[in-house]
């Protein structure tokens, strides 16, 4: 299942668990049940931004990863981000 993490100052979906910046989720489906089973990915993902001294990327972005646009995943166009 795919989630867009979008970054944000405000109140959080999520938080990394290496540096606490919040993002919030737009999830590909609305079973409560496939979020939390496809959440350790996410976690997974924004731990894997800070390998090799990376950070996170300051634009939205998919996880798993997808090659089109944020904006026009599934992630984004069912769970109403954009």
């Amino acid at each position: 299942m795919q989630a867009l993490c979008q970054p944000t100052e405000n109140t959080a979906d999520v938080n990394c668990p290496v540096c606490d910046k919040g993002f919030r989720l737009f999830w590909e489906r609305t079973s409560k049940a496939d979020q939390k089973a496809a959440l350790p990915n996410v976690l997974k993902q924004l731990r894997a931004h800070h390998a090799d001294g990376e950070n996170h990327p300051d634009a939205s972005f998919n996880v798993p990863h997808w090659g089109g646009k944020p904006e026009f995943s599934g992630a984004a166009l069912l769970g109403g981000a954009f």
